[in-house]
């Protein structure tokens, strides 16, 4: 979710601390004014605000839950409306409390609060910024050529060590009509595409009092996941396995249906029992019951290949449609009782490597 036309105005730095073995959370050390920087500074911070928004595996635009008085929007919807330097520094502070409040554990490493405001997109509509930027070891140059130690580097080049929530106004809703009018997207490294749970939840959820959308392409990978991990532990033979796998494929890749739900797909393609079994294992994933658009595009990498693994590092790869149209998979007991597989596919061999 690239972001375009973008300027930095007004950002000032406060320190978090580490939570401590034993007693309260340390008072935050704060910024007493704006951060100075130069041109090239600032140059450079702007480049790594867009550099982290231009990852959509890093990046996630979010729910916004808290939007009430204390809450982080509001808050912010303040600062953007600070005009006096000074005001801007103290408004901020409050970021730097609330990150305290939230760092709950001592596993989490205290950083840099870096608050930060400005303009972005086309028209120019306002913004303002929160990261938390870790300290990290490293050396500097001197001007005799010698090196000094430092470990209270943050935002070098190298690092990745930085999450950052934007909230951005649409420009035409006033603050009464919270959340509207505001939209917010998290940028967190440790997040992928894969597995967006990465994401630190002290940060976006319990500092900046956000969700993970529930929107449905991702409603659409925990159906895939939680059915794949039902079907794998089913008390059931390999082969009735194999059909069910080759169903939820086709349910998902091939039926023409633009929604998907758990009851139609245990009608589809279980008996009443495990059908049963199955909706019950769904609903303890807390998985909705009602219909879900059907928008494969978190999974459409998993929907190419159906793969069939079997002992010694045997494995048939194919189409999900050609699996389920030309391969049939048997049980059969082979020498002294072992168990075997007896595979036939509908098809000749062309070629072998």
């Amino acid at each position: 979710m690239p972001l375009e036309n973008v300027t930095i105005g007004r950002v000032c730095l406060h320190e978090v601390h580490r939570r401590p073995e034993e007693g309260p959370q340390l008072v935050p050390t704060y910024g007493k004014g704006l951060l100075n920087l130069n041109a090239d500074a600032m140059a450079h911070f702007r480049s790594r605000i867009i550099a982290a928004f231009k990852s959509n595996a890093q990046c996630m635009k979010m729910a916004i839950r808290e939007h009430g008085a204390g809450s982080v929007l509001s808050m912010g919807v303040d600062l953007v409306g600070t005009r006096l330097p000074a005001d801007f520094t103290n408004v901020s502070r409050a970021f730097a409390h609330a990150l305290a409040t939230a760092q709950a554990s001592r596993q989490i490493p205290g950083g840099l609060m870096v608050v930060f405001d400005g303009t972005l997109g086309y028209p120019e509509t306002p913004f303002f910024g929160l990261m938390k930027a870790e300290l990290h070891e490293g050396f500097i140059k001197t001007t005799d050529l010698q090196a000094q130690f430092v470990n209270d580097l943050f935002l070098s080049p190298k690092t990745k060590l930085y999450k950052v929530g934007l909230f951005v106004s649409n420009g035409d809703k006033p603050a009464s009509n919270l959340p509207g009018g505001w939209q917010a997207i998290v940028y967190d490294s440790a997040m992928s595409a894969k597995l967006r749970d990465n994401a630190a939840t002290y940060f976006y959820s319990t500092f900046l009092g956000l969700d993970i959308p529930q929107d449905a392409a991702q409603q659409v990978k925990k159906f895939f996941e939680h059915t794949k991990q039902f079907i794998k532990g089913a008390n059931l033979p390999e082969d009735e396995k194999v059909d069910l796998f080759n169903g939820l494929y086709a349910y998902l890749k091939l039926d023409k249906g633009s929604t998907i739900q758990t009851s139609s797909f245990a009608e589809m393609y279980m008996n009443d029992d495990l059908a049963d079994d199955y909706l019950l294992h769904m609903r303890k994933q807390h998985f909705p019951i009602e219909a879900i658009s059907k928008d494969i595009s978190e999974v459409s990498g998993s929907l190419r290949w159906r793969k069939l693994k079997f002992s010694r590092n045997i494995t048939l790869l194919g189409p999900p449609d050609a699996v389920r149209d030309l391969v049939t998979v048997d049980e059969i007991v082979g020498e002294e009782g072992a168990a075997w597989t007896k595979i036939t596919i509908r098809g000749e061999l062309q070629g072998q490597e």
